[in-house]
């Protein structure tokens, strides 16, 4: 039975500790990172209205994201002050550090030859899970949409499921084992459907069964079944929008993989953003230390993060040890842990997030979505310690060592932040004076979408130029659909776009016969955008006659 003491810690944890991350987030100031000003608004708003076949494009590639996850976040902006979004945001991926905190407290254990007393072990796990929330990713996406520390808690919750039922998994029947391993897999599925980069984990948590120490076909079905409920998952959060994807353009992952699933809508490519790639082996060997000392190999913004480093470090040792160990010790001398349980547990845990961090290594390699390793690094630094000193003051001084010097040199990212506004994007809009006869036409690769739902409804949007498409000599569907609507269009046109982007306006412009009235040019600039340099321009456009 929990003492006291526990029954405190877990209430803290709970219903304490998640509103001072939306305090957190308070403090840091309104989010206007780039995606929201591309898809975080506009998805649910298009979703919501069904306006897939009447806008084309506005959010570029992201327009065909599944927009489920952020349709609450629409609501919100438009019931509530920005202030209150930004504390509720936070507050909800708060509830990491609960999690954080159950999976470290069953993975370090509240005795152990009475070194660890409940209070002692309840305060480690609390410190440790603490320092897992904040890092360079997580404070960096608190209040923010981003999502990759909302869908951690799904994750984290489908880990915490396997390891805390880590003793069934090894003795008990199968009725059990698979009700264990199909509900986490689930969990896990859910976030893959809302977001598919999430996918490293899962396919981390199906391989890590491997590390177990039961019979070989027993790993297997483990890992078979939780596959089985990741599919479900999927399913379930994501199976509508990949099948809307299919019924659409024939490629339920559109546009990515097109190379394969070769939809007449999108160039022939895979449409992968590969620029964070490591080049070779060696490059890759060393990647870990980028998070430290080489932000941009992983990012487009700064920052300094060394947990990963460490852990990494610390890891290799581990290993070197268990090596040396295994040539130099007679397997009758070899120490062994009192508990195979939970030395199953942490060989899963290190095995998951190993696993993990090559799959995101060869898929993606960008900064955010490494968020979930993040949050448990300090976890398993603490355990690869454990292993590996065996003296409580020499293993207690490295642990505060680590992690003091974690805390010091820690500089999170910043994706964009402004003052807190009045309302969400402080926009003063152009007045549309025949919304039901009007299209704005958007060109250049800056984004702008989150302006659509603020215009009038009955305004068409076409984005002409973006990540995704533009005029080439080798239009994909949509630039023949865009060409399309606008050779049929008779009412007033204009044109959305960065300042900068001025040049390339007119050249996209060209190419579908339309000309910019520059006189005609109102400069603008959102709240959203007060860290933004250049202002938008809306100007009118008219058909050349030639086009007619």
């Amino acid at each position: 039975m929990p003492n006291k003491f526990e029954k405190w810690l877990t209430l803290a944890a709970w219903l304490m500790v998640p509103p001072l991350f939306g305090v957190l987030s308070v403090m840091l100031g309104q989010d206007a990172n780039w995606d929201l000003r591309n898809y975080h608004y506009y998805n649910p708003y298009s979703f919501i209205n069904n306006r897939m076949d009447f806008d084309a494009l506005p959010s570029q590639v992201a327009n065909f994201y599944n927009p489920l996850l952020y349709v609450p976040f629409y609501y919100a902006v438009n019931l509530f002050s920005p202030m209150w979004v930004g504390f509720l945001l936070g507050w909800i991926q708060g509830f990491n550090f609960p999690l954080l905190l159950a999976i470290a407290r069953r993975m370090i254990p509240s005795t152990r030859d009475g070194e660890n007393s409940p209070w002692k072990q309840g305060t480690i796990c609390f410190g440790i899970s603490l320092i897992g929330m904040l890092g360079a990713a997580d404070i960096s996406e608190l209040g923010t949409m981003f999502s990759d520390n909302l869908l951690s808690i799904l994750i984290l919750s489908s880990l915490w499921v396997i390891l805390s039922a880590m003793r069934h998994l090894l003795l008990s029947g199968w009725r059990m084992k698979l009700a264990i391993v199909i509900g986490a897999g689930f969990l896990a599925g859910a976030a893959i459907g809302f977001k598919q980069p999430v996918a490293i984990y899962a396919i981390g948590l199906c391989a890590a069964f491997f590390a177990l120490k039961t019979p070989f076909i027993t790993r297997f079905l483990l890992s078979f079944f939780y596959g089985i409920g990741v599919l479900s998952g999927i399913a379930a959060t994501g199976g509508y929008w990949l099948y809307e994807m299919w019924v659409r353009f024939k490629n339920p992952l559109f546009p990515y993989f097109n190379l394969l699933f070769q939809s007449p809508m999108a160039t022939i490519g895979n449409y992968r953003d590969t620029q964070y790639l490591p080049e070779n082996i060696g490059e890759a060997l060393i990647s870990p230390f980028f998070f430290g000392f080489a932000p941009y190999e992983f990012s487009e913004v700064a920052y300094r993060d060394l947990r990963i480093p460490l852990l990494y470090v610390l890891l290799l040792a581990l290993l070197a040890k268990i090596f040396v160990d295994s040539v130099s010790v007679q397997p009758e001398q070899q120490p062994t842990r009192t508990d195979p349980v939970l030395d199953s547990a942490i060989w899963f845990l290190l095995a998951s997030g190993v696993v993990s961090y090559l799959t995101w290594l060869k898929m993606f390699a960008i900064f955010r979505y490494i968020l979930v390793i993040e949050l448990l690094a300090p976890l398993g630094i603490w355990l690869i310690l454990d292993r590996m000193i065996s003296s409580r003051i020499a293993r207690y001084a490295a642990a505060v060592a680590s992690f003091l010097m974690i805390m010091a040199t820690l500089s999170p990212a910043d994706w964009g932040r402004v003052s807190w506004g009045k309302d969400y994007f402080g926009a003063k809009l152009p007045v549309i004076e025949k919304p039901e006869d009007t299209l704005v036409i958007m060109t250049g690769a800056d984004p702008s979408s989150y302006l659509v739902p603020l215009f009038p409804k009955a305004v068409r949007f076409v984005r002409i130029q973006s990540y995704f498409t533009g005029p080439s000599s080798h239009p994909n569907g949509y630039d023949r659909l865009m060409e399309n609507i606008i050779s049929g269009h008779t009412g007033p046109m204009y044109v959305l776009f960065r300042s900068y982007e001025n040049l390339g306006a007119i050249t996209a412009l060209d190419a579908y016969g339309l000309d910019l009235k520059s006189d005609s040019c109102l400069a603008f600039k959102p709240h959203i955008e007060s860290n933004v340099i250049d202002p938008l321009n809306f100007c009118e456009v008219s058909k050349r006659h030639d086009h007619e």
